[in-house]
């Protein structure tokens, strides 16, 4: 009998062990996710609206008229290239 009591609260100590365990890493997720940027935007916000916003942009660059947009967007930045009316464009070859 004795031994099935001190199985049982071995079997506790562990739970109660483990849930603490659980908390703490709870209570450091929130402290990560409520960090703000300097531009006072919680990080999970903005992380929450990229996840939102990225399949939606890729989608339309896939599409026929995000691709012939882009298209003409380069071709227009050639051309200002060539006239010399750009200025601070990175070349990435």
């Amino acid at each position: 009998m004795k031994e099935q009591a001190a199985r049982q609260q071995g079997a506790a100590l562990q739970k109660g062990a483990a849930t603490e365990d659980r908390q703490e890493k709870t209570t450091a997720q929130a402290a990560a996710s409520a960090k703000y940027r300097e531009d006072g935007v919680p990080q999970q916000e903005l992380e929450r609206f990229a996840r939102f916003l990225l399949p939606k942009i890729q989608a339309f660059y896939q599409s026929e008229e995000g691709q012939r947009l882009f298209e003409e967007w380069i071709n227009r930045r050639n051309a200002e290239e060539k006239n010399g009316k750009v200025q601070g464009i990175i070349k990435i070859s």
